[in-house]
């Protein structure tokens, strides 16, 4: 149950500059309940370079004070940026190698949501992916079946949807909303027709529903979208003032070309029966990936 924000854009820029000042405080604020740390991940050249790579930072302790998280909102610029605040669920521990954004294989992963239980993963990675886990959150598990899907041939958004697939039929009740970052694409997940948070929710992690922010609990998943003129794309979750924003369709992937911008977006599933169905997870693997197109 975390915070994810994202955009890319057509040149250097930042948070506050693609959201608004008022949003920007809006967001670092969102750390008071969402007080397990919080992460980054942007794409940057180095001196003298002009091809960019991922970079990341990761800080295990709320970000509500912090002077770093306020500087990177404001003053940190990239072509394209993924920002994670945790709230720790399922007694995953609150440490750096559990924090998001997950880092490995040239792509960067943040995910909102609780996947349990996460034994079920060992059937569905391949030992030299498991390997590979640092933490133990079902995030990065999530993180090691998109990784393995790429290995396999896919593109990052074809291996984001196969693992959406194989993990809504095994996990039928789980938010599987993520943000992924490569060197030349931003993908944003949201896959949380079938996973609710109430108010009771946050009552078991001792969080009073009074001080929460708005879109806390009948729309926590709920991502929206705002696209500019130039090309620029952001992604948000609840917590932030998205009048005049789009609401991104459930159980849809979208993609952002950081070449060209050019954006796209389409259904994870067939049909809203498909999306709810109990499906083995081997059927779910080899769903067509060409689902229908949704309008944007």
């Amino acid at each position: 149950m975390c915070r994810l924000l994202a955009y890319a854009a057509p040149r250097d820029t930042t948070v506050t500059k693609v959201i608004g000042d008022m949003n920007s405080d809006a967001f670092q604020r969102m750390t008071s309940v969402h007080n397990d740390g919080w992460g980054t991940a942007w794409l940057a050249a180095g001196f003298g370079e002009t091809e960019r790579e991922i970079e990341s930072l990761r800080i295990s302790t709320p970000g509500q004070n912090d002077p770093l998280l306020s500087t990177l909102l404001a003053d940190a610029p990239s072509n394209a940026r993924i920002v994670h605040l945790r709230l720790a669920t399922d007694d995953f521990k609150r440490t750096k190698v559990n924090t998001h954004p997950f880092v490995a294989d040239g792509l960067a992963f943040a995910h909102n949501g609780s996947i349990v239980p996460t034994w079920r993963f060992d059937d569905l990675l391949r030992p030299e992916i498991r390997a590979t886990v640092a933490g133990d959150t079902d995030s990065e598990l999530y993180f090691g079946l998109v990784r393995q899907n790429v290995r396999d041939g896919l593109t990052l958004e074809d291996a984001a949807a196969a693992a959406v697939r194989v993990l809504r039929a095994e996990f039928p009740e789980s938010s599987l909303n993520a943000t992924i970052l490569s060197a030349h694409e931003l993908v944003v997940v949201h896959a949380s027709s079938t996973a609710h948070v109430t108010e009771e929710t946050f009552a078991r992690y001792g969080i009073d529903a009074s001080t929460l922010p708005n879109g806390h609990t009948d729309e926590y998943y709920r991502l929206s979208m705002l696209r500019a003129a130039d090309g620029t794309t952001v992604f948000s979750s609840t917590g932030i003032d998205t009048a005049g924003w789009t609401s991104v369709p459930e159980d849809t992937i979208s993609r952002v070309d950081l070449d060209s911008l050019d954006f796209t977006q389409r259904a994870l599933f067939s049909s809203a029966a498909e999306a709810r169905a109990s499906v083995s997870g081997a059927a779910a693997a080899t769903a067509s990936t060409q689902p229908r197109l949704v309008a944007v």
